[in-house]
Formats: C-alpha cells, sequence, structure tokens
C-alpha cells in the first residue's frame, strides 16, 4: 500500500495477521488419490490405494504412511446387497413389489420379475426398508492401510485423506476422498472336480502307487488387461483376487507334480514358492528368454514353474532348453547358406523356453534296482509359441522339444511333457506328438514362409499319449475359453511304454465356463482350464543294454537310467550332472546339442 508517495512499511498487526493465515493452511495438498486397480475390496487382502501429495513448495510425491501432515481414515458403508443372477457384481436395482430381490441391471430385474418362482422370491421386509440405503457410515481405520474384514463384506468403503496443518489441525476444505465397490470374501474354496478312471476301473492296489499330476496355463497379471478381456470385472482381473483362486485350486487338487506356464518372477518369488512351500512343495522357476518387461512399478518377466512335494519325490537334476538357442544349433547343423539361415533364425526366434526336471520316487522303488532306487521320471513343462499365423514356428518348436527330451532322457525314463502347446488336436504339433511324424499333405504345413519346413526330417521316433484321450477316447472340450477363442491348447503328455493313466480330472463343460461370457471370471481366475490326470509306473522287465544311435551322435547306455557314456558325433560336447543327495549321474547334454544350449 503507497501512503503519501511512499511505501507503507508493514505493521506487526499485518505480520501476526499473516501468520495466523499462515498456521490455518494445509502443509500439503492432496493431488491425485485412486484404486490402483480394480474397485473391489477382498477380505484380509490389503485395498491397494495410490496417494500423491504436493507440498507448499510444488514438489509431489507418493504417500505411503510416512508424511505427517496428513491424515487418513476409513469408512464402512451400508450394506448393498449383490445382484441375485451375479452374485460377484453389485445391485442396482431392488424389487420392492414382487421378487423382493435385488438386481445388477434393468435386464436382470426383468428376467427376476417374468421368470422367477416363488420359492426363489427374497423375504419382504416388514417395514418399507428404503433407509438401509441411506445408512450411515462408521470409521473403521485411521491408518493409511485398510484390510477389510467379514464385518464389511457387501458393504463399500471410503478412504478419507485429510489435509493437516503444522499444529496437526485437519483442514477440511482439502480433503479428499475415495470410494470403493462392495467388500468381497476371499474366495471359497475350490469346486470339487470329479474323477474319471481309465476303462472305468480302478484297483485298490494302485492307490499306494498312483501319483497324481496337474497342468495349468495360469494367466499373468502381465497380460490380464481389460482390453484383452473387456467382459471380465475389472475386480475380478486384478492379481490381489485371482492369486487367492489360483492358490485354492492348486492345493485342492493335492497334486504331486504341478507344472505351471505364465507365472511372473516376482509371483513365483513372492507369493507361489512360499505359500507351496508351506503346504510341503519344492518349486523350480524359469523364465522364457525375453526383455523384461515394467510392470507396476518394477521389470518382471513370465516363465514356467514346475512344483512337487518333496515327501514323494526328490530333485536329481534339471535343463533348460532355449528353443532360440536350440534353433540356431538345428540350423547350423542343416548346413544352410548365411541368407536362409537368418531369414529362418528371425522367423523362429521368440523366446519360448521348456523346464526339464528329474525327479526319483522316493516310496516306489523300481523293482530289481540297486539298492532301492526309485523310480526315475522326466517332467517336462513348456509353453510353445502363442500365434495363430505361426504354425510352422510351432512345429519346429516340437520338433527341437522332442528332440531335445529324447537326448536328455536316452529314451530310456518314464517323460511327462505338459503344457501350454497352443495347439489345437487337428494341429501337426498334436500330431507329431502322438504319431510321431506328420503327414505331408497337412494344413499347418502348407504355410511355410522361411523355409523352415523343408529343413526338418519329421520323423521323431516317439510316439506318445495323452492323459485325457487315453482316458476317454477324446481330449477336453476347452482347455481355454475367451470371447475370441474356445477350445483345447493344453495337454498331459506321457510315454506309454513305462506309464499308465489311472484317471483324470472331469473338465467343465461350456453351460459352467459362459456362466459369466467367459474365461477368466469371478470364480474361474484364468482363461486356461487346469488339466489333472494320475498315473502309475510300469515295472517291467529292463531291456538290455543297447546301442541307439540318432543323427549325428551315438549314445552306449550301460544303465537305464544312470552313468551313460556318449559319443557325440560332430558335437563332442558332455556334460553330467548330480543333484544335492543323489548319487547317479545324469547326463543333462545327452543329446543333438551342445550343453550351453540347455
Amino acid at each position: 500500500m503507497v501512503q503519501d508517495g511512499r511505501p507503507r512499511a508493514e505493521s506487526d498487526s499485518d505480520h501476526d495477521r499473516s501468520d495466523a493465515e499462515d498456521e490455518d493452511k494445509a502443509y500439503v495438498t492432496v493431488s491425485r488419490a485412486e484404486l490402483m486397480r480394480g474397485h473391489r475390496p477382498v477380505v484380509v487382502s490389503e485395498v491397494p490405494v495410490y496417494v500423491a501429495l504436493e507440498d507448499r513448495d510444488g514438489r509431489r510425491f507418493e504417500d505411503k504412511g510416512s508424511c505427517q501432515y496428513v491424515k487418513y481414515r476409513w469408512m464402512r458403508g451400508p450394506v448393498i446387497e449383490p445382484c441375485f443372477f451375479h452374485p460377484h457384481k453389485m445391485s442396482q436395482i431392488k424389487d420392492v413389489a414382487k421378487t423382493y430381490n435385488h438386481y445388477c441391471s434393468r435386464e436382470c430385474f426383468l428376467r427376476g420379475w417374468h421368470h422367477l418362482g416363488q420359492h426363489q422370491w427374497g423375504k419382504k421386509p416388514e417395514t418399507d426398508g428404503y433407509e438401509e440405503m441411506l445408512g450411515e457410515w462408521t470409521q473403521v481405520a485411521s491408518t493409511r492401510q485398510y484390510c477389510p474384514s467379514q464385518n464389511d463384506i457387501n458393504r463399500p468403503l471410503r478412504m478419507d485423506i485429510i489435509p493437516l496443518t503444522k499444529d496437526g489441525r485437519e483442514c477440511v476444505n482439502g480433503m479428499m476422498s475415495i470410494t470403493t465397490g462392495t467388500v468381497i470374501p476371499t474366495p471359497k474354496e475350490a469346486r470339487m472336480r470329479q474323477m474319471i478312471s481309465n476303462g472305468g476301473q480302478f484297483n485298490a492296489e494302485w492307490l499306494s502307487k498312483q501319483f497324481k499330476v496337474m497342468n495349468w496355463n495360469i494367466l499373468a497379471d502381465l497380460y490380464a488387461t481389460e482390453n484383452v478381456y473387456p467382459y471380465c470385472e475389472k475386480w475380478a482381473l486384478s492379481w490381489n483376487w485371482r492369486k487367492h483362486l489360483i492358490i485354492k485350486e492348486l492345493k485342492s487338487m493335492a497334486a504331486d507334480i504341478i507344472t505351471l506356464q505364465e507365472v511372473q518372477k516376482d509371483a513365483f518369488e513372492e507369493w507361489f514358492r512360499p505359500t507351496l512351500m508351506e503346504a510341503g512343495y519344492e518349486g523350480i522357476f524359469q523364465p522364457k528368454k525375453r526383455d523384461p518387461i515394467f510392470h507396476r512399478g518394477k521389470y518382471t518377466t513370465e516363465g514356467c514353474a514346475t512344483f512337487f512335494k518333496t515327501t514323494r519325490f526328490k530333485r536329481l537334476d534339471k535343463a533348460i532348453f532355449d528353443y532360440d538357442k536350440l534353433s540356431q544349433q538345428e540350423l547350423l547343423s542343416a548346413r544352410v547358406d548365411n541368407d536362409v539361415e537368418q531369414k529362418c533364425l528371425h522367423r523362429v526366434n521368440r523366446g519360448n523356453i521348456a523346464l526339464a526336471v528329474i525327479l526319483e520316487d522316493r516310496l516306489q522303488k523300481k523293482n530289481g534296482s540297486a539298492a532301492g532306487q526309485g523310480h526315475i521320471l522326466c517332467v517336462v513343462n513348456t509353453h510353445i509359441l502363442c500365434d495363430p499365423g505361426a504354425a510352422d514356428v510351432k512345429l519346429f518348436q516340437a520338433h527341437l522339444l522332442l528332440k531335445a527330451i529324447q537326448g536328455t532322457t536316452a529314451c530310456r525314463m518314464p517323460i511327462l511333457v505338459c503344457g501350454d502347446f497352443n495347439s489345437t488336436p487337428d494341429s501337426a504339433v498334436y500330431e507329431y506328438f502322438r504319431r510321431g511324424q506328420v503327414r505331408q499333405d497337412h494344413e499347418d504345413l502348407k504355410k511355410d514362409p522361411a523355409g523352415l519346413m523343408r529343413l526338418l526330417h519329421l520323423q521323431s521316433g516317439t510316439c506318445m499319449a495323452t492323459a485325457y484321450e487315453t482316458c476317454t477316447g477324446k481330449e477336453a472340450t476347452f482347455t481355454n475359453y475367451t470371447e475370441d477363442f474356445k477350445g483345447t491348447l493344453d495337454y498331459i503328455w506321457f510315454s506309454p511304454d513305462n506309464l499308465s493313466v489311472l484317471a483324470i480330472s472331469q473338465v467343465d463343460d461350456e453351460a459352467q465356463l459362459s456362466q459369466e461370457s467367459a474365461l477368466p471370471s469371478s470364480t474361474r481366475p484364468s482363461d486356461h482350464v487346469s488339466l489333472v490326470a494320475t498315473f502309475m509306473f510300469h515295472d517291467a522287465h529292463e531291456p538290455e543294454p543297447q546301442v541307439a544311435t540318432r543323427r549325428g551322435m551315438t549314445m552306449m547306455t550301460n544303465h537305464p537310467h544312470g552313468n551313460m557314456a556318449h559319443q557325440m558325433g560332430h558335437y563332442g560336447h558332455v556334460q553330467h550332472g548330480t543333484a544335492p543327495g543323489g548319487d547317479m549321474g545324469y547326463a543333462m547334454g545327452a543329446m543333438g546339442y551342445p550343453q550351453q544350449y540347455l
């Protein structure tokens, strides 16, 4: 202010007024607050909320509960009943004239009004009941984090973020609130699935000899997006919900061996390994050979994970089959010119892998074995390329896999090959596994843009069988069920010469899978269906030591599973591996590829 042409000096009263106004101002302001994923909290799981604050200097930062100039308050709202037809959805309409049920949409209301029988009607309230929707909100916590309890089920939550002054007083004008959907209970115990025996017969003596195998593509959180699965509720897509359902199904099956695909590295380390370890499993993880993806604040990858019950099996060894490096070696041995080789490598290098684990049965001892040795089993877990337009690459990967397995096991031990093969029962990949060869007029051989098929001799000499086709005469109708694709892509292959399949678990029919349009859904956490089968070892007489010759190498086998001497032809590379506790040597490099490619 100017007085008599001169600036007026600020008085003490001006300073006091300024200080008073400063003391009444919030030290920080709330610049952003939102739920990080979905909008339905789950009992016992922390509600994921992002809060960003801004101080007086304009600096923005995320607050995880350490800022002293902000106060948090969690409120619980009135009960909002779920929809009668869709229990996973909040109701929007209540019928107060006829059925007295709650519905999530006009369509559900009309469906209930016209088609529900009187025995399906709700109870008529003694009063109008309108006041319940206007019920009061009550405080349940004053912390930054909150885990809903059983008392919160079917009630929305509200998080109030209240800035404070320097002396700790609330600045209500700067408060920001976010409201969630209604709280849902943790997933119920996994539904029971009927086991169907092979041929309708089951011998009681088999109970002590059988072992159970489970295979499942669990859908990585990386790929569980609303763009890909628009029909699935956001909260049902969230990892916070799906991880509980997955673990419950894994535990309910009580399998001795579990093979999973699309397991994220962080999920394996933070969720699957510790949780399944408590249930008596040991786990091995192998990521795909691809660049890490930035996801939810950190870089991560996904791949295959194999678990086994330590009371039933012990691990003797493992091998990694890197399809890209195996492809390079295969093309090198084909002696093609550099341009063709580079064109083929560009076509086939996709980062897919297979994880092989050698296990010894602790309970079932092999007849005639020295020192009571248990049965040996090679379990292979793979995820073949997912690309509808690359049938040639899928077949190439299948060829590499079978060749690598043959070299690893020397065809002298039982084999399980489990995974997501991204190939239907009428595909060349399926035919190659089933018959050991592919007919020349197969549809999948007609498209060969890089000339891969011309380089392969599609005669593996190995015929495998699938658990489901063996037991029921046909594959499961659906192992993958989305809006865009419905069919069978997953299998549990086994070597029929030394393994018998005893039973398989029944897969849900289409009426069950389509209850919420498609998968994933609120009760089924993946777009794939898990497969479960029980097996038993054959105790056949061991064949005499023999010489097995295979393109470029000769294997002199002196013992069915032990110390193998190899003459690797022009590769000339041998490496034996023995796991802790194992007294046998396993030639994990015993194939037509150098060990560094495994």
